[in-house]
């Protein structure tokens, strides 16, 4: 996703822990509902398991996939390993399992995530000039002014 308009900071920041979520974020964002935990229990194995409920609730928290899943805190890992019943230490090695890109699709097409690609660029693009920028400029433009002119 195009970050040039932001900050330093905040290109540092983005689609990256940055601390541990409390308690709340947890709940909000990493607490599997019965659909989401049938859905990671179809996954092959607890390390899939984990790491498909894992990228579930970081694309919840963070609103963006992380390119390597295991960069999360293990709070995270614990929090989602206890509700699945499997023991934390299986989500070793899931950053560079080829499941995590399944899983990835499997989340976008189940719970209506898009990629961010050109055509949505464009669309946000266009919505942000016609209804915000291009109003501005008009609003802001010079008028010709009408002093000085006889009526006729």
């Amino acid at each position: 996703m195009p970050t040039n308009f932001l900050s330093e900071e905040q290109r540092r920041r983005f689609g990256h822990f940055t601390e541990d979520p409390d308690e709340g974020q947890l709940a909000g964002s990493f607490l599997l509902d019965q659909t989401a935990r049938r859905r990671a229990m179809a996954a092959r194995g607890a390390r899939n398991r984990i790491g498909w409920a894992v990228q579930l609730g970081t694309i919840r928290y963070l609103g963006t996939f992380l390119n390597n899943p295991e960069e999360v805190p293990a709070v995270v890992v614990a929090y989602v390993a206890e509700q699945l019943g499997l023991e934390p230490a299986a989500f070793a090695g899931y950053g560079s399992s080829e499941s995590r890109w399944d899983h990835q699709e499997q989340i976008r097409d189940g719970y209506g995530y898009t990629k961010f690609e050109f055509d949505q660029w464009f669309a946000l693009a266009r919505w942000l000039y016609l209804d915000y920028f291009a109003p501005w400029v008009r609003d802001r433009r010079p008028r010709p002014s009408t002093a000085g002119r006889r009526a006729r």
